[in-house]
């Protein structure tokens, strides 16, 4: 048995993992305003929860990571610009512990126990606070020379003057728009609402499993944002398989054709267009379970 950590933008889940099995899971609120100690400190704490002993500990994070254990940055969580997190959480948890940016994580957890089985090349889509990828080619995860391949929610959706701000710094990418900030805004738009919270207090799944009158649109903004994005990067790539997770990922079987209408829209070739898309064996553990499974250092 191993323990997995899934550091996310507003929540760090941890969880006992024995293969693709979770044993014993808890969460509490990332706290990403809150600075890097404090954040730690919510995470160790989770670890704790688990009462789990000395099992080896792996954490999937919401940015890149060298092979030194530090922290490029975590885009929806400030602080961690340059950060040596590998040291700071072996220190807190007393053990050895393996970092992973979340989508590689989550992609490995995916090659090992879910469509990896059958689908030999794919990408792994999280849909959450960021959107991000991993990266399965020939059966193999690629994590590309500095880690940060399949960082997907960074592709340029919109060119124009007016493109919205990212969290990376930049305007115009994927996750500006198809991220939690993104579709809390577009809502806000619709509903003449600019905190964009309303009844379903920022829950983006809510909103897509309500009847809100303004649900159907926002399945469609979602749709092209992420299709037109992942049209890009399919005619370079010509995968087997596109896999969701994360979030609104539960709602994917009426996300799936206004991803799939963008898709066609932007693909090459209509092969391209008709990749396979599905939602994840794992569900919303695919994070922890990846990160429980990741090599530890020095193996």
């Amino acid at each position: 048995m191993r323990i997995g950590v899934d550091f996310g933008g507003t929540n760090i889940k941890a969880a006992i993992v024995n293969h693709a099995a979770v044993i014993r899971h808890v969460s509490v609120p990332t706290n990403a305003g809150a600075g890097p100690q404090a954040v730690l400190q919510a995470l160790a704490s989770a670890v704790a929860q688990l009462a789990a002993g000395n099992l080896p500990v792996g954490v999937a994070i919401p940015g890149e990571v060298n092979d030194a254990g530090v922290c490029f940055k975590l885009p929806n969580v400030p602080g961690f610009e340059q950060f040596p997190l590998r040291a700071e959480l072996q220190s807190r948890l007393g053990c050895q512990v393996a970092i992973e940016n979340d989508a590689t994580a989550a992609a490995l957890a995916e090659r090992l126990f879910g469509w990896g089985e059958r689908y030999r090349s794919f990408l792994l889509v999280t849909l959450g606070t960021g959107i991000g990828g991993g990266l399965v080619l020939d059966g193999n995860l690629r994590r590309g020379h500095g880690g940060f391949a399949g960082e997907i929610g960074h592709v340029l959706v919109d060119s124009s003057p007016t493109a919205w701000p990212c969290g990376c710094g930049r305007t115009g990418c994927m996750e500006a728009y198809a991220g939690t900030k993104g579709l809390l805004r577009h809502y806000a738009s619709l509903a003449g609402n600019q905190s964009g919270q309303g009844k379903h207090s920022g829950d983006v799944r809510a909103i897509f499993e309500s009847q809100d009158p303004h649900s159907q649109a926002m399945m469609g903004f979602l749709g092209q944002a992420l299709g037109s994005g992942l049209a890009s990067l399919n005619n370079a790539l010509d995968l087997d398989a596109l896999v969701f997770t994360g979030g609104v990922a539960g709602v994917f079987d009426r996300l799936e054709p206004h991803i799939r209408l963008a898709l066609r829209q932007r693909s090459y070739s209509q092969p391209q267009g008709e990749v396979a898309m599905l939602a994840s064996k794992l569900g919303e553990h695919a994070g922890v379970i990846g990160a429980a499974w990741l090599p530890q250092p020095g193996k």
